[in-house]
């Protein structure tokens, strides 16, 4: 169960997210799962794996337990780009998109909209998303 801390840091993200992504602000604040390293990588890959956290529509948002979303700045960028795909559950975004448009159409935004925060908050860290999964690659072209 998250702490009082993390719902009021919950609250903070929604309001830099609303500002950075237009969306208004959330009808329902998503449950937050605090979860070991070794448990989350248990729920999503069924193995080990570099996961930080996910996020279920129907469940919520899913960070490990080691994460200091208070005080530590990347983690709580870890937690707004979940919290992002909450308000994108919300407002249908991308929902007309077939999965995996809609899945890699949503991770780009929300990796955009963490990368706007860690500027916006004068860092120099930055995330990447530079991948295609094996389940999205009817989206790359065949070779001839």
């Amino acid at each position: 169960m998250a702490s009082p801390a993390i719902h009021e840091v919950v609250a903070s993200l929604f309001l830099i997210v609303s500002q950075l992504t237009g969306y208004p602000a959330p009808r329902a604040m998503p449950d937050i799962h605090l979860l070991s390293p070794l448990r989350l990588q248990e729920e999503l890959c069924q193995g080990p794996c570099g996961v930080f956290a996910y996020y279920l529509d129907d469940r919520g948002v899913f960070i490990r337990d080691d994460l200091d979303v208070v005080n530590d700045l990347k983690s709580r960028s870890i937690l707004l780009h979940e919290l992002v795909h909450h308000l994108q559950r919300e407002n249908d975004r991308f929902a007309a998109m077939g999965s995996c448009e809609r899945w890699y159409a949503r991770e780009e935004e929300a990796y955009r909209m963490q990368n706007a925060y860690l500027s916006h908050m004068r860092t120099a860290t930055r995330f990447a998303f530079d991948f295609l999964p094996a389940r999205c690659r009817e989206l790359v072209p065949a070779a001839d």
